[in-house]
């Protein structure tokens, strides 16, 4: 069957509705907070909402790749869906308090939280609306109507609030509470359609089947947790090498540049179960519906990097940057639009080493990365502003794409997929 059928077209439009306002929510927001907080105010803002989304790596705990992928698996019992609903749930229960007692003292013991510690407590709220988010279930089941309609509650909540209460530049440590009252509100209903939708009941969890996803996720969920700090820790290095400036120049390219990132995140979840379910009944059906898919993205994806390259001046005078910034920010811009054009190369081969479950050797790849973007972060930030940070991180996709390759060389090859159909 065609990836192309009515029905996956229909699915990617709801789908695609809901992540246009993900990625449109920021651009709405963003002029305003610096209209109102200065460049330094968004940068404070951006350090604790990747702070915020690091912790949701932890909390997440592997239930957007594994949850998924058992969810997909056995869409049509019932019972195998309810247990693991409950035991993913109580399992992120139990990260949730063991996440916020050490941040707690995290912020209140680290000098560079401490000084702007109402600012990170607030952004705790995004965790609590990561907690109850239930998209992990319906991106298994594939029922992209109620990840849009979350996603549209959610976001018109965040963008009335800002608009609303944000006033002056202190205002700035209340933007990402907003973010997380609407990811409360809109998550929250979505959770209780789903609980009526399969008849799940509210008793029965289970502890034992909690922490048992706990440790058989262990390994796997640190090297989650990695990949948030590799996607989400630039910013806090940037704000701490070079300041509250700096950071705020960095979100607005990386804020753009993350059009683009979110867009692939959110095609990679919009086919991970489908490429999943195809593999597990055929490998060499699978690989051609995941070469179609993803081969078909890059397409559509590259030619609308080219337009942003082009114009990137233009796009840059949006937010509020002072014109004289605005030259020297787009060469910081179009290096950045590399990022996404070779994520979107890794995102797909990171598709296949869940699918093949090469879950070891990915952990390895990922914690190796994370450690070596650390150092050339901090290097070469140090030494080159915000040219560096982007170079650093362009060298660290490189070698992610070339090590994923070289791992999913024997899973690609006629002679595997023969074996294997």
């Amino acid at each position: 069957m065609s990836i192309f059928n009515r029905k996956k077209i229909t699915d990617f439009l709801i789908y695609g509705f809901g992540q246009v306002i993900n990625l449109a929510s920021p651009l709405f927001v963003m002029p305003f907070i610096i209209f109102k907080c200065g460049e330094d105010g968004l940068g404070r803002v951006g350090v604790g909402f990747s702070f915020a989304l690091i912790l949701n790596g932890i909390i997440d705990y592997g239930s957007y790749i594994n949850g998924v992928k058992e969810i997909s698996i056995n869409r049509e019992n019932k019972q195998v869906l309810e247990n693991r609903f409950k035991a993913i749930y109580f399992s992120k229960l139990l990260l949730v308090l063991l996440v916020f007692a050490f941040i707690t003292l995290i912020i209140f013991t680290v000098p560079f939280f401490a000084k702007d510690k109402a600012l990170f407590f607030l952004s705790l709220t995004i965790v609590i609306g990561q907690f109850i988010n239930p998209q992990w279930f319906f991106q298994g089941v594939e029922n992209f109507k109620w990840i849009s309609t979350v996603n549209v509650i959610s976001k018109t909540i965040y963008i009335a609030m800002v608009i609303l209460f944000i006033n002056q530049k202190a205002d700035y440590i209340y933007a990402n509470l907003f973010f997380g009252i609407g990811a409360i509100i809109g998550n929250s209903i979505g959770l209780i359609w789903l609980m009526n939708k399969y008849s799940f009941s509210l008793t029965g969890f289970s502890f034992d089947d909690a922490t048992k996803i706990i440790k058989e996720e262990f390994s796997f969920s640190v090297s989650q947790f990695f990949l948030s700090m590799y996607q989400f820790f630039p910013i806090i290095m940037i704000s701490y090498v070079g300041g509250d400036f700096m950071a705020g120049q960095f979100r607005i390219i990386d804020q753009i540049v993350t059009i683009f990132k979110t867009y692939l995140n959110m095609f990679f979840y919009f086919v991970y179960a489908n490429i999943c379910y195809e593999l597990n009944l055929s490998v060499k059906k699978g690989i051609r519906v995941w070469k179609e898919y993803n081969g078909f993205n890059f397409i559509l994806l590259f030619s609308i990097m080219s337009v942003f390259f082009i114009f990137s001046e233009y796009i840059l005078g949006y937010f509020k940057i002072a014109k004289e910034s605005i030259p020297q920010v787009a060469m910081y811009f179009r290096i950045g639009l590399l990022v996404p054009l070779l994520v979107s190369i890794s995102q797909p081969l990171r598709q296949l080493m869940f699918a093949f479950n090469e879950n070891r050797i990915y952990i390895r790849i990922t914690i190796i990365a994370t450690v070596l973007n650390f150092i050339l972060l901090y290097v070469l930030t140090k030494n080159w502003g915000l040219k560096g940070a982007f170079l650093s991180i362009i060298v660290i996709e490189f070698i992610i794409i070339i090590l994923y390759s070289k791992i999913l060389k024997r899973h690609l090859s006629l002679k595997t997929v023969g074996i294997n159909e």
